[in-house]
């Protein structure tokens, strides 16, 4: 196990391909560990599940309005912000760890929460790095998460936290998102943890809204910033949203880096006692 409590460096996807695919390619700058396979020995062929956790869960909404982001932007009156939101501005800045707890919390807390929502997924006895895993086996809250490289494998803080955005995208007109990575075994090439080794990130590539499929490589406009106007461009009217939801403690689009050129990448933030 090459995760320890004290590696808190946490990064995100530096140097990843143009097209991701299991395992990443060492070209693009990441160390895949001998002992790494795609797809993962638990899932592939259809992974059991533990006991109490058995079975598809589709969640009923159920308590969902006191966690979901409410409220309007001053810039899009229709548009919701975070809960987090304080008095800084409309984007609010990421939350500590323990403030994530009672919103995304971890471990049995955190499937018990997920089965409130409209999420089919299956809970997985292991995954390296991973916490609490979980494959998704149909769409977050009625929007479908895409990828030519297998089903969505994450930790269940990860899918919740896109299951709490998810009805702000809907609100949007976003159907299917495009990605190519969530839970991906790996270092850096400098030896840092990525929170895509934890199962916490994901690399959104494209999305459906309103029947036209746009890029972020190709419809993202850089040097905007974060903003929900009725005239922004769509591609960074989507990445706004996920900025605006407060829930994502990593970030970062084309405007941070070339490594994002084509990418948003979002990071949900561990809990001190569930980093491996």
């Amino acid at each position: 196990m090459l995760f320890a409590s004290s590696v808190l460096g946490l990064g995100g996807c530096a140097h990843e391909a143009p097209e991701a695919s299991y395992p990443y390619a060492a070209g693009a700058g990441w160390v895949v560990p001998a002992s790494y396979a795609w797809p993962p020995k638990s899932v592939a062929g259809g992974a059991a599940s533990p006991s109490g956790t058995s079975g598809t869960k589709v969640g009923a909404r159920a308590g969902q309005a006191s966690a979901l982001p409410g409220g309007a932007s001053k810039s899009a009156p229709s548009a919701p912000t975070s809960i987090f939101a304080k008095t800084l501005g409309d984007v609010p800045r990421p939350r500590t760890r323990n403030e994530l707890r009672s919103v995304l919390p971890g471990s049995s807390d955190c499937l018990a929460r997920l089965a409130e929502h409209s999420v089919h997924f299956r809970t997985v006895e292991r995954e390296i790095g991973v916490k609490t895993p979980i494959v998704v086996d149909g769409p977050i809250e009625g929007i479908r998460f895409n990828s030519g490289s297998g089903p969505l494998v994450a930790d269940c803080r990860l899918v919740l936290a896109l299951a709490l955005v998810a009805p702000t995208l809907t609100s949007y007109g976003v159907s299917d998102v495009r990605f190519s990575g969530a839970y991906v075994y790996r270092l850096s090439n400098k030896g840092r943890v990525s929170l895509h080794a934890y199962g916490l990130a994901i690399d959104l590539h494209g999305f459906t809204r309103l029947g036209t499929h746009y890029e972020v490589q190709h419809d993202f406009h850089k040097g905007i910033g974060v903003t929900t106007a009725d005239d922004a461009p769509i591609a960074n009217g989507f990445a706004s949203r996920l900025r605006m939801s407060g829930l994502f403690h990593e970030y970062l689009t084309p405007d941070d880096n070339a490594d994002h050129y084509d990418h948003v990448h979002v990071g949900v933030s561990p809990l001190p006692d569930e980093v491996m």
